[in-house]
C-alpha cells in the first residue's frame, strides 16, 4: 500500500511563512502608562489574519504591515497589552515562532509576561479558541470568545488538509482538540455566538452543559456576531455589564442601537458593508 503524499499548503509549508516563523517574534507588547498597573490584556489573532493564502498577501500583511488583529480595539483599562498571532493559522498548535513553538511554550511565555496582573483574554474564531484555552490556564478574570471553537474534531468532517493541514496531520488524541476539560472557571468565559451559523451551532451544542456565559445573536455570520462599531463598547464592559446580556438572544441591529445609538449604528453598518464591497 502506497503511503499518502503530504499535501502542500501555503500557510504551513511555504518558505516565506517558515522564514517568518523562524525570524519574527509574532507577538507585540505595549504599555499604557496612563492607567494603573492592574490589568493585562492578551489579544489572539484568528485564522483570518491574512487573506488570501498566498505570498503577496502574506508579505504585504505580515512582513510589511506587521499586522496583529485587535490592535485597533484595545481594552482601555489595561496597562499592558500583549498581541499574539499564529501565522500558520492553525489554532496555535505550533505556538507563534521557532522558540515559542508549541501551545505549552506559549502558555509558559504568557504566564511569565502576566505575572502580577489581572488578566483579560480576547479573540474570535481560532482566536476565541485560544482566548478560552489560555485564558482558563492563566486564570483570566474575563475571557472574550467571539464564535471561537471548543472542539476541533468536527473540522475533520467538514474541512480538508488543504484548508486546515495541522488538524489532519496532528495526533487526533491531542488534548487541545477538545478544550472543555480546561474550563475550570466557566463564569469567566463570555461566549458570543451566532445562533444560525452552522459551524458555530455545533460549538454551542458542545458546551451546552457547561455554565459559561452564552450571549447569542440572531445571525449566521461567523466571527464577530454584531457590528464591529460595537466592539469598543463590548470589550470594555465589566462583568456586571456583560452579565446583563448573558444567556439571552439578541438581534445585532437592536443590540447596536441600544449600545451606541441609531446614528452610530447606521454609520457602522454603512462602513462594514462598504469595506465588504471593496474586498470583492
Amino acid at each position: 500500500m502506497m503511503e499518502k503524499t503530504q499535501v502542500y499548503v501555503f500557510q504551513t509549508d511555504s518558505n516565506i511563512v517558515k522564514e517568518a516563523y523562524e525570524k519574527m517574534d509574532n507577538f507585540l507588547i505595549e504599555y499604557n502608562d496612563n492607567v494603573q498597573s492592574e490589568y493585562c490584556a492578551i489579544y489572539f489573532s484568528s485564522n483570518d489574519l491574512y487573506n488570501p493564502n498566498n505570498e503577496n498577501s502574506f508579505e504585504n500583511i505580515i512582513v510589511k504591515k506587521n499586522r496583529f488583529e485587535w490592535y485597533g480595539n484595545k481594552i482601555k483599562y489595561a496597562q499592558k497589552h500583549i498581541f499574539i498571532r499564529d501565522i500558520y493559522k492553525q489554532w496555535y498548535f505550533k505556538g507563534i515562532n521557532s522558540k515559542i513553538n508549541s501551545q505549552v511554550k506559549l502558555f509558559e511565555f504568557l504566564l511569565k509576561e502576566t505575572q502580577g496582573y489581572k488578566i483579560i483574554t480576547i479573540g474570535s474564531s481560532a482566536g476565541g479558541y485560544a482566548s478560552t484555552l489560555f485564558g482558563q490556564q492563566l486564570n483570566a478574570k474575563i475571557i472574550f470568545n467571539f464564535n471561537g471553537q471548543f472542539e476541533l474534531l468536527s473540522l475533520l468532517k467538514r474541512s480538508k488538509e488543504e484548508t486546515d493541514p495541522l488538524i489532519f496531520r496532528t495526533n487526533k488524541d491531542k488534548a487541545s482538540f477538545d478544550i472543555n476539560s480546561f474550563i475550570k472557571s466557566p463564569e469567566s468565559v463570555y461566549y458570543f455566538c451566532s445562533k444560525y451559523s452552522a459551524q458555530d451551532s455545533v460549538q454551542l451544542l458542545h458546551v451546552s452543559n457547561i455554565l459559561i456565559k452564552k450571549i447569542l445573536f440572531n445571525t449566521s455570520h461567523h466571527g464577530i456576531p454584531f457590528l464591529k462599531c460595537n466592539l469598543p463598547e463590548v470589550i470594555n464592559m465589566d462583568k456586571d455589564e456583560l452579565d446583563k446580556y448573558a444567556n439571552k438572544v439578541h438581534h445585532p441591529l437592536i443590540f447596536s442601537v441600544k449600545l451606541v445609538g441609531l446614528k452610530n449604528t447606521f454609520l457602522g453598518l454603512y462602513d462594514q458593508v462598504y469595506k465588504k464591497y471593496l474586498k470583492k
